[in-house]
């Protein structure tokens, strides 16, 4: 109230520098202050309001209940609700000014008519209801996203990523996980996340490729402070969490500039994790992916081999899923063996999905309990030991098994790196491998 000086004047008393409906009226009741807005609510001019005494108004009906004999009696602040003569409902509050002897000088009052009220009531539901859905997707979020079960580490590649992340995962630093589609780079991501000194905050997963360029930048920054509707962006709810990019080899240039500076805004509020199917050092070569941005995310780089080069993954793979479908739908169904190594020994580009896309036919299509090489959908059915051409004309049984075995051999040998691993997938000793490979093709 600085300004506001308590004068005996007349009409000067209009506090001219005041926007808002201010009414200052001493003990006896008689305004002596008003702003030039004040009567506006009652249709009565602020200088003809001067003098009045708020008994004499409330007798006409101007407004009702006064708020002066009310702060009078109880000496602390008091709001009400009036009623003008239009049927219109006023807030007041009104606040005592005490002399030196501690008694209710003057009354100041301050009104807002309730419609106002309402709307900015209106205006800060529609706020609460687009935080709480803000919240709720948070919530959502994490929900979605912060089960780590089913991670599968029999093979010594897994063994070795696993105890990589358990290093790297206390420490704040950027990870990048590299790997072909569906190895579970973002199963190791909430595995990161939870080992990690954010575990207790969100975990945002952020599809780069599905997200349209042309609302990238809305989806990731969220709006602007003046919109209306404040739409929150994904690096706003990663606070104090995790934000992790899904395939940001598919963002364009123009998103990896927008995430760049994003990131930068955001340093250090939330643990950074990226996966890439495709290299991003050959993408900054090929002037594809942006050099600072490959650096800011490639702190810590894993790679996750594909599940054809771990094989004692891939076992456990099949038969975990095998038994997931036969329970989800109540039956008992199991692999033959030359199916099993069938299996084993197909390329699965898809990896873990085309996994259980796979095994999920076979469980619902196959007849009989037992599920064979036949049951196998048609674009499967490829024999990796497949043998053509044989002749048999003239020829002794020992010699035509020699050709097979020979065979069987020289395509092990094109898809295994070691004799060990052509031993696991061929059912013998590894020192067979040896002794037949030196017997086949040491000429």
């Amino acid at each position: 109230m600085n300004g506001l000086y308590l004068l005996p004047n007349a009409e000067d008393e209009i506090i001219d520098s005041y926007d808002e409906d201010i009414i200052v009226t001493n003990r006896e009741g008689r305004i002596i202050k008003v702003t030039h807005i004040t009567g506006q609510q009652y249709g009565i001019p602020a200088k003809d309001l001067l003098g009045q005494s708020v008994y004499e108004l409330e007798k006409k009906g101007i407004f009702s209940p006064a708020i002066t004999p009310l702060v009078l009696k109880q000496k602390k602040k008091v709001v009400v609700v009036q009623t003008n003569l239009d049927g219109r409902k006023i807030l007041v509050t009104g606040i005592p000014l005490f002399n030196e002897n501690n008694e209710v000088e003057y009354i100041l009052s301050y009104s807002y008519e309730v419609s106002e009220l309402l709307i900015l009531q209106d205006y800060l539901n529609e706020l609460e209801g687009e935080m709480r859905k803000v919240k709720e997707e948070l919530a959502l979020l994490r929900g979605k996203t912060l089960s780590v079960n089913g991670i599968i580490a029999e093979s010594k590649h897994m063994k070795q990523v696993v105890r990589s992340i358990s290093k790297v995962a206390p420490l704040p630093v950027s990870v990048l996980l590299e790997g072909e589609n569906g190895v579970g780079k973002s199963l190791l991501s909430k595995l990161i996340h939870k080992q990690s000194s954010y575990w207790d905050g969100p975990f945002i997963e952020v599809n780069c490729g599905t997200i349209p360029e042309a609302i990238f930048e809305y989806e990731l920054l969220g709006s602007t402070e003046s919109d209306a509707a404040k739409k929150v962006g994904y690096l706003q709810m990663a606070k104090n969490g995790t934000l992790y990019l899904q395939g940001i080899d598919e963002l364009s240039l123009a998103a990896q500039t927008t995430l760049l500076k994003g990131l930068r805004k955001h340093q250090n509020s939330f643990r950074i994790i990226s996966s890439t199917e495709e290299s991003l050092e050959e993408l900054v070569a090929q002037k594809r992916f942006r050099e600072d941005l490959y650096y800011l995310i490639r702190v810590v780089p894993i790679y996750i081999k594909p599940l054809r080069d771990r094989l004692e993954d891939l076992s456990v793979v099949i038969r975990k899923y095998c038994q997931q479908f036969c329970e989800s739908y109540h039956v008992k169904k199991e692999l033959s063996e030359d199916l099993f190594h069938t299996l084993l020994h197909l390329d699965w580009k898809g990896n873990y999905l085309e996994v259980k896309n796979v095994i999920e036919r076979l469980i619902v299509q196959s007849d009989g309990p037992i599920i064979t090489k036949d049951d196998l959908p048609f674009e499967y059915r490829k024999d990796v030991t497949r043998v053509e051409g044989l002749e048999f004309e003239g020829r002794t049984l020992q010699r035509i098994l020699d050709q097979v075995e020979k065979q069987v051999l020289s395509s092990a040998q094109k898809r295994y790196k070691t004799t060990t691993e052509m031993a696991k997938a061929l059912g013998i000793s590894q020192p067979s491998v040896v002794r037949k490979i030196k017997k086949y093709f040491s000429e």
